[in-house]
């Protein structure tokens, strides 16, 4: 009976013990124990290291300001955000009456966090190294320096790396690809200017020597979307009173952005209606600008930059500038060399192998038996009828070649193998086709751009045109 008395008191003890370690993990995997009892609402000052330097913010009425700096434009919500996680962490396990401290780093802390509550009472937590085997954290509370939790919470990547994490940033101007209208960039070389010509519903370069031709749509889109979606990356000054910190006193680039803006019109009363069958109004548009400053690049090769009649400098990645900086004017150039509006064709002149021939358009509303009318388009040269099909494909042909590339210092030794006049209701141009090479022929388009385009593309602009005399 002794023994089996024994028995039973140890098994007792055993079942304690592992009862006792199993309350223990539960309440780890629940989140653990909780190492600050102090609720984020009553916080009324907290103060941390950035640096050397320590930053303190204290509670005025509902707003927090920068106690280093009055004009400081506290972000609220940033800082209601990292309280929040400062006060919300918690400990896998406490370990109790330890010495050494400097073993877990607490000997001299990598950072001092003071929290100050509305009756007074002070909190100070004390932030120690990592422990390489797990990947947990050591931090203790000044109060208690021989108690060392153990955390899984990084409590030095919750806070800002710098002050400026904690200020209220203006936000890139709002601003949609397709509202563009007008993009300048300047720069020490390469400037150039996108227009969008209404009239003509494109958009057109203008390089350095203020000559202007058609630009790549594509291109053109592609930028403006870039500039349009750009977003900060990081503020790095709210008040900049030495731009040249930044390069931002003599930028290495000017990008000005002209766009349209759509007017909110005042909603009408409900008493009112409208006339269903009136054609709806355009909306009533105003045009808005903005140039953004290109400064110097960080280590991490990010831009500075800052809008115009902003103290504010913010850094930008490189990708978001890449592309307006490294073109040129160039760059934008459109890729067509010659296309036709079938519909407002009257004439083409085309020079090929010594002798010039010349295609005539004709079109002419025929009256259909049930009264309504057609259009009868014919081609003629000299007065004999062309080929309606024919004709037609060595005409799309020739407006549909788009170059390869453009390039204005290219240039071929030999004479133009074939030569299109085409004469429109509204414009006469001219384009060629040189050989260059085995691969390329060099192509002059309707503005005198030189490209290179595909040899085959020009052997079957050839086919076409000889098809037509066949």
């Amino acid at each position: 009976m002794i023994y089996l008395a024994v028995i039973f008191v140890l098994l007792l003890l055993l079942y304690l013990f592992l009862k006792n370690r199993n309350e223990k993990a539960e309440e780890a995997e629940s989140g653990g124990m909780d190492v600050i009892q102090m609720d984020a609402s009553s916080i009324v000052n907290f103060s941390f290291k950035i640096g050397d330097n320590f930053a303190e913010f204290s509670k005025d009425g509902d707003e927090w300001k920068n106690q280093e700096d009055s004009e400081f434009p506290v972000n609220q919500e940033a800082v209601e955000t990292l309280l929040n996680d400062l006060l919300s962490f918690t400990a896998k396990r406490k370990l109790e009456d330890v010495d050494g401290l400097s073993e877990y780093g607490l000997e001299e802390p990598s950072n001092t966090i003071r929290l100050t509550d509305e009756s007074g009472t002070e909190t100070e937590i004390l932030v120690g190294s990592r422990n390489q085997s797990t990947g947990d954290y050591y931090v203790s509370l000044a109060e208690a320096p021989n108690t060392v939790y153990v955390t899984a919470s990084d409590l030095s990547s919750i806070l800002p790396g710098s002050v400026m994490e904690l200020a209220e940033s203006e936000a890139y101007p709002a601003v949609s690809s397709s509202d563009i209208v007008e993009i300048q960039v300047k720069k020490a070389q390469g400037s150039y200017t996108l227009a969008y010509e209404e009239e003509e519903a494109n958009w057109s370069v203008t390089g350095e020597d203020g000559i202007s031709y058609s630009a790549e749509y594509q291109q053109v889109s592609s930028l403006a979307s870039t500039l349009s979606g750009m977003v900060y990356s990081g503020l790095m000054d709210y008040n900049a009173e030495d731009l040249s910190v930044y390069g931002l006193d003599q930028p290495a680039a000017e990008i000005y952005i002209r766009y349209k803006e759509e007017i909110e019109e005042e909603e009408e009363d409900s008493g009112t209606s409208s006339d269903s069958s009136e054609e709806e109004e355009e909306p009533e548009t105003v045009e808005k600008n903005f140039t953004l400053y290109v400064g110097n690049q960080d280590e991490n090769g990010n831009y500075y930059v800052r809008t115009e009649g902003s103290g504010q400098v913010h850094r930008v990645s490189s990708e978001s500038l890449s592309s307006a900086l490294e073109n040129n004017s160039v760059s934008y150039w459109s890729r067509e060399i010659g296309y036709i509006s079938m519909n407002n064709l009257k004439r083409v002149e085309v020079s090929y192998e010594g002798e010039i021939r010349t295609i005539e358009r004709h079109s002419e509303e025929q009256e259909q038996e049930d009264g309504s009318t057609e259009t009868e388009v014919t081609y003629t040269s000299g007065g004999t009828l062309l080929d309606e099909d024919k004709t037609e494909d060595f005409l799309n042909s020739a407006s549909g070649i788009s170059a390869q590339s453009k390039d204005p210092s290219l240039s071929a030794s030999e004479t133009a193998e074939i030569t299109i006049t085409v004469e429109t209701e509204s414009e006469t141009f001219t384009v060629s086709y040189t050989p260059y090479d085995e691969n390329f022929y060099l192509a002059s388009d309707k503005e005198g751009r030189p490209g290179l385009v595909n040899k085959n593309s020009v052997s079957e602009l050839i086919e076409a045109y000889q098809a037509v005399w066949s």
